[in-house]
């Protein structure tokens, strides 16, 4: 819910103007027309707005997802590359286990000479 305010809370006070238009408050049959052309401006004001904030909404909409592909390819290479370095640390593991077997078969290996 948060997301959406932050891109319409800066529009909010255009919103709140165009919405309150200044009406002839007058009930003279003679002002009708009048108040009938300022609703009618209002309605279009109004539309104007709408339309303006929703051309918006789409950009903001295109960008987020744009954003959202870019992030799910990173996410997939981040994937990848930890994939990747996971089976290196096992290969590093398994020589490291393979070194030190080796370097205590030695040792046993010279004790053994030594001893004799």
């Amino acid at each position: 819910m948060a997301a959406w305010f932050t891109v319409v809370a800066p529009l909010l006070p255009e919103l709140i103007r165009a919405a309150r238009p200044m009406f002839t408050r007058s009930r003279e049959p003679s002002k009708v027309p009048e108040q009938i052309r300022e609703l009618q401006d209002a309605v279009d004001r109004n539309d104007q707005a709408i339309r303006a904030l929703a051309a918006e909404m789409e950009q903001t909409l295109a960008a987020l997802k744009q954003g959202a592909q870019q992030l799910e390819a990173t996410l997939a290479e981040l994937r990848r590359s930890q994939a990747e370095q996971d089976r290196r640390l096992h290969r590093l593991q398994t020589f490291a286990v393979v070194a030190v077997t080796a370097a205590l078969l030695a040792f046993a290996v010279a004790a053994y000479a030594l001893a004799r």
